[in-house]
């Protein structure tokens, strides 16, 4: 799967920490990929919980009206998931000891992970990481302080290229805003068809015309007709290959107006229970000129929050 799928941008990078020495403060010592693990520690985390709505403190990725989701981590070694398997007779005619070890993987240093979703708008990945830089810088110096190479001095372009040079594919992204089969046009089977059999017929054709042998005519054919089951199956992964269509209605701002409705008119329908026909009516044509289910500016959920904030509430 591809960077770029159904309509966003699935970004990863790998920023090597620079581990080496200790750390040292006024009351404690401490290693940089620890401080780092710090860093992670102290910030502020979406509104999404009674715990985190109480603290008051929205994630700093929330200023960015079109990142779905950022997650940052600290890799020290890659997870070892036992022995290569093997079958247990070529095993024994090997003369493989399953009491010695095998070769494990190991990382020279540790790495941080940067994974985030967004809207593209552009130049991407290094648009959207110039706008988290000028709208997050204190708290990205926080964390990438003691990462390879990092300049608190950076300006946003420079900030960009230095995490895109860590950037590596990703090879699944995830996507759940699609509600409905998305319109993926499919290859039907006379056009797959088709270059194998014009292939075949060709091959013969040529031969024919050339008075070749039957067999180095059939010759002909075949390998023309390899040719057209190649064509067909490069069609086939290069349609395959092409990014998943976006959903209707699925950017950022879209999703908070999309959640700030759905909460507001649960509001409406409990409110106007029982409500006689005529009342109903006005009181819902009140309702559309409220909430202007067509404007994603206002009113609408805040970005970072699970649930919006109506008059009235505490």
């Amino acid at each position: 799967m591809p960077n770029l799928d159904g309509g966003h941008y699935f970004f990863t990078a790998l920023i090597p920490i620079d581990n080496r020495g200790i750390v040292e403060h006024a009351t404690f010592k401490s290693s940089p990929v620890h401080m780092v693990r710090d860093a992670l520690e102290a910030l502020p985390t979406a509104l999404q919980s009674p715990a985190s709505e109480a603290i008051g403190i929205p994630a700093p990725f929330a200023r960015s009206l079109r990142t779905h989701f950022v997650r940052l981590f600290v890799i020290d070694t890659p997870n070892y998931n036992g022995r290569d398997p093997k079958d247990s007779i070529l095993a024994a005619i090997e003369s493989i000891d399953p009491l010695k070890a095998q070769p494990v993987d190991e990382l020279a240093t540790p790495y941080l992970a940067f994974i985030g979703d967004f809207d593209p708008v552009g130049d991407e990945p290094r648009a959207w990481l110039r706008e988290l830089w000028t709208l997050a810088k204190p708290e990205l110096c926080s964390v990438f302080h003691y990462c390879y190479g990092f300049d608190e001095g950076f300006d946003a372009a420079a900030f960009a290229d230095y995490v895109a040079k860590g950037q590596v594919e990703t090879t699944m992204p995830f996507n759940d805003y699609w509600t409905a089969p998305p319109p993926l046009p499919s290859l039907s089977l006379p056009v797959l068809a088709a270059p194998p059999i014009l292939g075949l017929v060709a091959g013969v054709g040529l031969g024919v015309m050339a008075g070749w042998p039957w067999w180095a005519d059939g010759l002909l054919a075949l390998a023309l007709g390899a040719v057209g089951v190649f064509i067909s199956y490069r069609l086939i992964m290069s349609r395959g290959a092409r990014p998943f269509p976006a959903a209707p209605n699925s950017t950022l701002r879209d999703v908070l107006k999309a959640l700030y409705l759905q909460q507001a008119f649960t509001r409406f329908a409990a409110d106007n229970q029982g409500a006689e026909p005529g009342q109903l009516q006005a009181a819902f044509a009140q309702f559309l000129a409220d909430v202007r289910p067509n404007d994603l500016d206002a009113p609408t959920q805040l970005p970072g929050v699970i649930r919006s904030r109506f008059a009235g509430e505490a």
